[in-house]
């Protein structure tokens, strides 16, 4: 027998947990055939001497719903090692969708996600009706894998209208209709359902608590798929996991909310939140605390002004400097006074004493996206990071804080902030990190059996894209750098663990009989690349593109997509299907 594709002399983390061994792998129509010493012929042989031969990893939460339609790669996925990519996350998704309905549908994404609204215009062209039609749409032309959940917002806005965001009780035969919607979903091959808790701005978040007990009583009574539950609601986090936890109480399948993380602020949060969760688990709750292995907080840029958007598991930096005067001041101006004012040396001397130096109080705390008191600006500029640079020149600033570039460039702290951004006119993007710093917590956070690693959010914030490479940051830095974990167990988490939590038992594995959805990487040099704007969107529209070094092949269901570092024009990508499907279409 001659296989399709024979991978020699590899380092096989083979995606359970378990140590890893020397191997080659065999690949035949679009399946692992064989794991040994193998000497049959192949029609490509890569020899991986030196590197690791992983599952292709899953991502399990992204907002690619639309992008998914047009960019069969779906951003920077595949270059950092993913060959599956979960969408219809957080309730918030485009199908069920109604002719006529569509405007709404493409408005809510575009003010949830904060994608320039005329990139959906242009990018998006409504052919489907129900959440199975959408999933045909979905896979005409695929690089990666797509899998989605069925989101609650959706099917209420399908069934209810206008009244589905404003309405909290919908009548006996509206939740007759929504829970018929989600089933069929499920049959179709969706792999859950994913909702918001009371009080979110969305329909998902007008609804009561009868009608998510109703909805998610369907994946209960099918015994199968995962649910997820946004953030965002007031209550912050307590509210959310609260929510997931009642969701997998009442339904018996597991549940995912947003989000477990590193608060600097509050450094023994974290270990109450693990607590809570073992609590709950003991209990008989099947509920995770999704995390991400890469650092947070508010992204940012001058020229925008303060308010750039953010989801709700990052601070918006929405005043970040608000009730501070002078800051008030200036970034009131129009672009091109405000660029004046920033040169000009008294109003920098004004400007620190309020940011820096501290003599003159912020007189209100910042809000969040919602609205919400965020707190006072910590003035921890050791944290205020170099995010992204305009210019290509600037890249070697990147991930260094603004203390550091003060230190080396011998300036003041505020002057070597407004000198990089009048460089670039202000359209450097700064991060002002909160969360995720600590090894000692991560190693506690990004291990835990009651957490799952992921939620790139990919798609959503285009302008920002802050964690496309949580994979590859995760193998470089927490575990190669830090070692806070061994390789094993971070490729685990990464594929296979997350494969049967959302019961995808073809793949997450390398195994005789499973899906060849494999990544060849070397785990002495994996690495992220700086981040790059390019304008590949529909309408000119731009997005982060932020690609590894060190991950050489990605191969997708038996097909190399990923080769030598650069992507095929292969399209070997599929849906991803449920067990119900797959029953009902063997």
């Amino acid at each position: 027998m001659a296989y399709d594709l024979l991978i020699k002399n590899a380092r096989v983390v083979d995606g359970s947990g378990e140590p890893s061994f020397q191997a080659d792998v065999a690949v035949h129509q679009g399946k692992i055939v064989g794991v040994g010493k193998i000497s049959a012929a192949a029609t490509r042989t890569v020899d991986a001497e030196g590197r690791v031969v992983a599952p292709g990893f899953i991502d399990h939460h992204t907002h690619f719903d639309p992008q998914a339609l047009w960019d069969p790669y779906c951003g920077s996925s595949v270059q950092n090692g993913h060959t599956t990519i979960m969408v219809g996350q957080c309730g918030q998704v485009i199908a069920p969708a109604r002719p006529g309905d569509h405007d709404w549908y493409l408005k809510f994404f575009a003010d949830a996600e904060a994608i320039p609204l005329n990139i959906l215009e242009k990018g998006v062209n409504f052919t489907w009706e129900s959440v199975a039609e959408y999933m045909e749409a979905l896979g005409q032309r695929r690089g990666c894998n797509v899998g989605t959940l069925v989101g609650h917002s959706g099917v209420r806005r399908y069934v209810m209208g206008e009244a589905a965001s404003e309405r909290a009780q919908a009548t006996p035969d509206e939740l007759a209709a929504m829970q018929r919607l989600v089933r069929e979903a499920m049959y179709a091959g969706a792999l859950g359902f994913s909702t918001a808790p009371v009080g979110r701005g969305d329909p998902a978040g007008a609804a009561n608590d009868a009608e998510r007990w109703a909805l998610a009583s369907v994946l209960g009574d099918l015994g199968t798929g995962v649910m997820q539950v946004a953030g965002g609601a007031p209550g912050g986090t307590k509210a959310t996991r609260e929510t997931a936890r009642q969701l997998a109480a009442r339904t018996g399948r597991p549940t995912i909310y947003n989000l477990v993380s590193q608060p600097i602020e509050h450094p023994e949060e974290w270990q109450e939140h693990l607590r809570w969760l073992e609590t709950s688990f003991k209990a008989g709750a099947r509920v995770y605390g999704s995390c991400v292995s890469v650092v947070a907080g508010p992204i940012f840029d001058l020229r925008l002004g303060l308010d750039v958007p953010q989801d709700e598991d990052l601070m918006n930096p929405n005043g970040l400097f608000q009730g501070m005067p002078t800051w008030d001041n200036v970034m009131a101006k129009p672009y091109q006074e405000r660029m004046r004012a920033f040169r000009d040396p008294e109003t920098r001397k004004a400007l620190s004493a309020e940011a820096v130096e501290g003599t003159v109080p912020q007189q209100r705390p910042a809000t969040n996206r919602r609205g919400q008191a965020r707190g006072f600006f910590n003035r921890r500029w050791d944290l205020m990071r170099v995010f992204m640079t305009y210019h290509a020149r600037n890249r070697a600033l990147e991930g260094k804080s603004i203390t550091q570039i003060a230190q080396e460039q011998g300036k003041g702290t505020m002057d070597a902030f407004l000198d990089l951004a009048l460089d670039e006119d202000l359209q450097t993007f700064f991060i002002g990190v909160d969360r995720n710093t600590d090894p000692v917590a991560q190693k506690q956070i990004l291990g835990s059996p009651y957490t799952v690693i992921g939620t790139s959010d990919g798609g959503a914030r285009p302008h920002s894209a802050d964690r496309h490479e949580y994979s590859t940051h995760l193998l470089e830095h927490w575990v190669r750098e830090q070692q806070v974990m061994t390789i094993e167990q971070a490729v685990h988490r990464l594929t296979g663990r997350t494969a049967q939590m959302h019961d995808m038992h073809d793949r997450g594995f390398i195994a005789a009989g499973k899906i060849a959805d494999l990544v060849i990487f070397d785990p002495d040099t994996i690495a992220s690349k700086p981040r790059e704007p390019v304008n590949d969107l529909p309408a000119g529209g731009t997005r982060v593109k932020r690609d590894a070094i060190g991950i050489d092949y990605v191969i997708v269901n038996g097909t190399v997509l990923l080769d030598r570092g650069e992507l095929t024009d292969a399209l070997p990508g599929q849906i991803v299907r449920g067990p119900l499907y797959q029953a009902n279409h063997a």
